[in-house]
C-alpha cells in the first residue's frame, strides 16, 4: 500500500488513489486545474494570440467549476455529455487507428 508521503509521480499517485473513492481524484484533479487557472488568466488577458482567437480565461473557469461539482454530484444533464463525450473519443480513436491502418497499407503498397 502506499502512503500518501510516498506519492513522487503520477504512477506513485495512481497506486495511492487505487483504493480511494472515485471523489478524491476528482478533488485533485481540479485541485490541480485551479492552481492552474491564474497562469491561464493572465495569459489570456495578455497574449496577442489569445485576443485573436478570441480566448478568453472564463470558459475555463466554467468548465473547470462544472467539473468540479460534477464529480461529486453529477446531474442527468452532465451524464449524458458524458457519455456523448465519451463515444466521441471511441469513435475518434478508431478513426485514428483506421487512419494509421490506411497509411500502412499504402505505404507498403508503395515500396
Amino acid at each position: 500500500m502506499v502512503e500518501s508521503a510516498d506519492i513522487k509521480d503520477r504512477y506513485s499517485l495512481q497506486a495511492w488513489l487505487k483504493d480511494k473513492p472515485r471523489e478524491w481524484a476528482v478533488w485533485i484533479a481540479a485541485r490541480a486545474a485551479a492552481r492552474l487557472l491564474p497562469v491561464w488568466w493572465d495569459w489570456t488577458l495578455a497574449s496577442e494570440i489569445a485576443r485573436e482567437r478570441d480566448l478568453t480565461a472564463l470558459p475555463v473557469l466554467r468548465s473547470l467549476l462544472i467539473s468540479s461539482v460534477a464529480g461529486k454530484m453529477p446531474t442527468e444533464d452532465i451524464r449524458l455529455a458524458t457519455a456523448a463525450a465519451a463515444a466521441a473519443a471511441a469513435d475518434a480513436d478508431a478513426a485514428a487507428a483506421d487512419a494509421a491502418s490506411a497509411a500502412a497499407t499504402a505505404a507498403a503498397a508503395a515500396a
